[in-house]
């Protein structure tokens, strides 16, 4: 059985491990009902989650400081990122993930909560923001899971060879997506959004074909962009009339969406991408 953890998390006042407990389980079994885990009686801040054919052993308190004051929509979409991340991460035993020749076609580059890392230590990851990281995921159809340091012993590849096969996989899983502008019904500037719920809408952002396709449809020089949750990536032209709301709306989903991922806004050009400044989030009126 493996522990699993948060570290590094501040302290702070939290109520009895029991009934902590209990809104957890009630929260996953309304939100996440496949998920199988049993509950220890001898440990009340624990959770034992099934992981493949794995069991791990969650431990609560951790996750329980972290959430804080946290209330609402807010807590449960902090708890509900804390399990997928545990569930993302699954064992390199699995038949069709034993040899890099078969697993290097399914890689896909994904981007997850930086909670995720935490959690799990064996995630092969990159930095991308403060919030957010580049992580890489073994598409099997229905589900993906991400890749582990054991995939890399398994395959007898280093991460940057896991990378360049990660972002050839979703080039080319993407090299038919169509992307159209739409004009402001309400002024000037135009958007456009990347819907096609496969689990890796947000994650091409980090494509070269996608930014420039986006600057083309939009006719600019300059766009900007937002990731709010994983299925969902809007870009906008940086006069949009309508960017105050959109800028609004990114961060709302951010923390009621499923699978959420950021608030930030990136800004994309010739160049790649970014995080947007402070001068233009002022533009965009979010702060």
């Amino acid at each position: 059985m493996v522990g699993l953890v948060v570290a590094g998390v501040p302290a702070a006042a939290v109520g009895a491990p029991e009934s902590f407990r209990e809104e957890v389980v009630s929260l996953l079994r309304r939100h996440r009902p496949a998920l199988k885990f049993t509950l220890p009686g001898d440990d009340p801040e624990s959770v034992h989650v099934k992981v493949g054919e794995d069991t791990k052993q969650v431990y609560l308190g951790n996750l329980q400081r972290q959430l804080g004051t946290a209330r609402g929509a807010d807590r449960e979409s902090q708890i509900l990122t804390f399990f997928d991340g545990i569930l993302a991460v699954r064992p390199a035993d699995d038949d069709e993930r034993r040899h890099w020749q078969d697993a290097r076609a399914k890689l896909r580059l994904q981007i997850v909560p930086i909670e995720y890392r935490q959690q799990a230590k064996e995630l092969i990851s990159r930095d991308l923001t403060a919030t957010v990281v580049i992580a890489y995921a073994l598409d099997q159809g229905e589900r993906y899971s991400l890749v582990t340091t054991d995939d890399l012993k398994t395959w007898g590849v280093n991460a940057d060879a896991v990378h360049e096969a990660a972002l050839a996989g979703l080039e080319a899983a993407s090299g038919a997506l169509a992307i159209g502008a739409k004009k402001s019904a309400r002024g000037q500037g135009a958007y456009a959004t990347i819907l096609t719920q496969d689990g890796y809408d947000a994650a091409r952002l980090l494509l070269p074909s996608i930014r420039q396709r986006l600057l083309k449809a939009l006719g600019s020089d300059l766009v900007i962009a937002g990731i709010p949750n994983r299925d969902f990536l809007v870009a906008w032209t940086p006069d949009f009339s309508a960017r105050a709301d959109f800028a609004a709306k990114v961060s709302e989903d951010s923390k009621l969406r499923s699978h959420p991922l950021t608030d930030e806004l990136f800004v994309l050009d010739a160049n790649g991408f970014r995080m947007a400044t402070t001068a233009e989030l002022a533009e965009q009126r979010r702060i």
